[in-house]
């Protein structure tokens, strides 16, 4: 009998290797079919699509094996089926989505949120990140501010306002959080992954984000989406966001051209008023002298690709893909 016992045993096992591997066989085929979808999506024989072929097969090795790339970076295990990133950092509790129907099952999108991470809906192309971003790695203390924490940040106010001084609300209160830089949430991307937009929103260090990120990002990046200040007025004391100041010298120097802000087309018409600002204050004033809220968002091109237009984008919880989900 145990001989009987151990010869069925052994029979049973080797049916259900058989099996094991029959459903291995089937994921393989649906994962191969999958990446093959995706890459066809939209796919023009142009030396570029090939050139993004041959990354997704080199890369794929570092991809499953988590290995280190030439920045000593590991690189995120995101499917293989993904072929567009969308970041946005600071995104609060509604980040936003790449909505046009080209990027379909294929993208992905990494929200940025150090404060309400946990108060970010679900969705299976969204990956959240519970940290704030600054120029160096670390810890530090974020004081929270205004609704769901919408305006906190690693700076102090400039001045006291309607945003950030409600004791009710716990306005002021501490949260010490995990700290990151904008280059090495870029390098852990796989290069087979077009980054096809960034959006900074983070109260007063997103220049210093975009900076300490400079030589990755003109790399990485075409069209970016910053929050900036006008006219040396400061929200938050302590760092510097000036538009005309600090935005335009680096951002030409690196190669994009402002094409835009959110209450602003005519170039010309902001371009003479950053001149008129400079050439009336060649000193910047400090930010007790120009206290204030004076708020834009800025949209920027590289300048190799300034004709594209800036992809489709709205909030998760906006977001139709389109397309059928299980």
């Amino acid at each position: 009998m145990l001989v009987k016992g151990n010869a069925s045993g052994r029979r049973n096992n080797i049916l259900q290797s058989v099996k094991d591997a029959s459903s291995s066989i089937s994921m393989m085929r649906l994962t191969g079919a999958v990446l093959v979808f995706c890459c066809i999506i939209d796919f023009t024989f142009k030396p570029k699509h090939l050139h993004s072929l041959r990354a997704a097969v080199a890369d794929s090795t570092n991809v499953l094996d988590a290995t280190k790339h030439k920045n000593n970076v590991s690189l995120l295990d995101l499917p293989l089926s993904v072929k567009d990133v969308a970041i946005n950092v600071g995104s609060n509790i509604d980040p936003i989505m790449l909505a046009d129907k080209k990027y379909g099952p294929c993208a992905h999108n990494i929200a940025v949120e150090p404060i309400v991470a946990n108060k970010i809906p679900f969705h299976r192309q969204l990956s959240v990140l519970p940290a704030a971003v600054s120029s160096n790695p670390g810890v530090m203390s974020m004081r929270i501010y205004n609704v769901n924490g919408v305006s906190s940040s690693l700076a102090k106010p400039a001045m006291t306002d309607f945003w950030n001084s409600k004791e009710s609300r716990g306005d002021g209160r501490l949260a010490i959080v995990p700290v990151i830089t904008l280059s090495s949430l870029l390098n852990s991307i796989p290069k087979r992954i077009n980054v096809a937009f960034l959006m900074t929103d983070i109260q007063g260090y997103d220049f210093m984000a975009i900076k300490e990120a400079k030589n990755t990002l003109k790399e990485r990046v075409t069209h970016i989406m910053t929050e900036v200040w006008y006219d040396d007025i400061y929200t938050y004391s302590g760092v510097h966001n000036d538009l005309c100041r600090d935005w335009l010298p680096l951002m030409t120097e690196l190669g994009y051209t402002l094409v835009k802000t959110a209450n602003e087309d005519d170039m010309e018409k902001l371009k003479a008023r950053c001149e008129k600002q400079l050439k009336d204050n060649p000193q910047r004033p400090s930010g007790k002298e120009n206290a204030g809220l004076s708020e834009d968002n800025a949209y920027w091109v590289r300048n190799d690709v300034v004709e594209q237009p800036f992809p489709g984008v709205v909030s998760v919880q906006k977001y139709d893909p389109g397309y059928a989900e299980e």
